[in-house]
């Protein structure tokens, strides 16, 4: 799915892709909230569901940032004293794993600052869509991924 996901589509060369896997349990909902409430999110993204982000799979990541994608965001339950994850503790793991793609990135010479997991409850659908269009324009800072050529 990420490797096709922007095939086929008017995006110029220039163009920023941001891919976002998203928790179907808090932050799906908080997404469908912000777009309900009509809250503009840059059009950079794309939006993947997943069932939950302790499922992620390290390869995913270094194989969207391969294909030329400029990073990635990883939309998950908030943990901590009032955790709320449905799968036990999957955006929790997902953020250990993190820490291991920053040595994919490495080898792949990209950014760490790439990829970034971002941590949300349903209530915080009004704040979501400031914190995606921060981390386009961080993005939009960076020289551009120079895998999408490839």
């Amino acid at each position: 799915m990420i490797s096709t996901l922007f095939k086929d589509m008017d995006i110029p060369e220039e163009g920023l892709r941001i891919v976002a896997l998203v928790c179907e349990n808090d932050a799906y909902p908080a997404l469908d909230a912000a777009a309900f409430n009509r809250i503009k999110i840059n059009s950079a993204f794309r939006f993947i569901p997943v069932r939950c982000l302790g499922n992620l799979n390290l390869a995913w990541v270094a194989d969207a940032l391969s294909k030329g994608i400029d990073g990635m965001v990883l939309l998950g339950c908030k943990f901590g004293e009032n955790y709320q994850c449905h799968f036990v503790k999957g955006s929790e793991l997902a953020d250990e794993r993190l820490g291991k793609v920053q040595e994919t990135l490495g080898r792949l010479m990209l950014e760490a600052e790439r990829v970034e997991l971002m941590q949300l409850s349903i209530q915080d659908y009004d704040k979501l869509p400031d914190m995606l269009n921060e981390f386009a324009e961080k993005l939009e800072e960076m020289e551009p991924n120079p895998f999408k050529e490839f």
